[in-house]
């Protein structure tokens, strides 16, 4: 007898607990439909040194969904010594002048319509020409 109750007991859980999980997606959907799609990130970001002080970065990019609407570079000399190049249109290549003799980090992002960065892509790059 204790077997027989026993038995019932679980399949009502096991009966339960598969159907309710089944209305649980209502409670998310709206979420997952309005999920924000962010600017994919460059690839392949690689640099040559025209002349002495300049650096010419170069990347691909790959963006199916048309996403990308503007860049930004991040050219960092130290750690709290950094500006920011804002390129109003999609680029593949781009030169930054007035550099020093020393190792640059470069961070590279896409920026979308709505203001939503990529994720960066990050190199550091020394500007003596004839090295790539």
């Amino acid at each position: 007898m204790k077997r027989l109750i026993f038995l019932i007991a679980i399949s009502c859980m096991v009966l339960i607990s598969s159907t309710s999980c089944e209305d649980m997606d209502s409670n998310y959907r709206e979420y997952l439909d309005n999920i924000p799609t962010y600017s994919p990130a460059v690839r392949n970001l690689r640099a040559v040194s025209p002349e002495l002080g300049n650096l010419t970065l170069m990347w691909d990019i790959v963006d199916e969904t048309h996403l990308i609407k503007s860049m930004r570079i991040v050219v960092k000399k130290t750690a709290t010594d950094m500006r920011t190049i804002e390129i109003p249109e999609v680029v593949t290549e781009y030169t930054v002048t007035g550099l020093e003799l020393q190792g640059y980090e470069f961070e590279v992002f896409t920026i979308d319509g709505y203001g939503n960065l990529s994720i960066p892509v990050t190199e550091t790059f020394t500007p003596i020409p004839g090295r790539e």
